[in-house]
């Protein structure tokens, strides 16, 4: 099953940072640009509020606002917006036939490695983190994590946006692992690397809705009824 864009790129980006992150207080708005899945992507977050992900080198998008996410591209010069809702909520069975692509089951452990590395001219500290995916296998990586107050909120904010696309319950379980001195993450292995980052609070009309949102869940059971008759 192959995702289109956004999700698709969603899916390839390390879900693992959701897994690390503990439940988000308040946080500043702000911009980043990430190297993620072998991409160029750039974050952008209001203050306690929307989060907007998507490529640099394509005009597609994904909102999350006002607990909601919508998936936004541009087919013949016109937008589309789509609410995608709490589609990825229910992929655990594609999960568990493609284990590593989503959520891990569960963090292992996590130990610092005693290693400081600079990533986005931004210091930090390396750590291994065990982890176990959902056929229960184990699986090692390193992170750079950092108590950089930029970094926090960015991470944060990204954790806020998951648990609209993958429900609180997902997220939750796994939840609080990371150092409470240091929970902002600058690089997963070589998935997810931070290029920059801004505290600058980002343009309102970035986050508003290009146009009016189609249902993707009631569009896909509509196609489903019909292929039944």
């Amino acid at each position: 099953m192959r995702l289109p864009f956004p999700l698709h790129s969603l899916a390839c980006l390390p879900f693992l940072l959701t897994a690390w992150l503990p439940t988000p207080f308040a946080w500043a708005g702000g911009t980043a640009q990430v190297q993620a899945g072998g991409n160029t992507a750039q974050l952008a977050w209001q203050t306690q509020g929307a989060v907007r992900l998507g490529q640099t080198s394509r005009p597609d998008y994904l909102l999350v606002r006002d607990g909601k996410a919508y998936s936004v591209s541009v087919r013949g010069g016109a937008p589309v917006v789509m609410e995608v809702g709490g589609l990825l909520q229910g992929l655990d069975a594609l999960a568990q036939s493609r284990p590593n692509q989503y959520l891990p089951e569960r963090v292992e452990q996590i130990k610092d490695l005693r290693k400081t590395e600079t990533v986005a001219g931004i210091l930090g500290h390396t750590y291994q983190l065990t982890v176990a995916d959902a056929q229960g296998k184990t699986h090692v990586t390193d992170a750079v994590l950092t108590d950089d107050p930029r970094v926090v909120d960015m991470s944060n904010s990204y954790l806020d946006s998951m648990r609209t696309l993958l429900g609180p319950a997902k997220v939750q379980q796994l939840a609080g692992a990371l150092p409470a001195d240091r929970r902002g993450i600058l690089r997963l292995g070589n998935d997810f690397v931070l290029q920059s980052i801004s505290g600058q609070e980002p343009a309102a009309d970035r986050f508003v809705l290009p146009a009016q949102p189609v249902n993707l869940q009631n569009l896909l059971q509509g196609l489903q009824g019909l292929q039944k008759q």
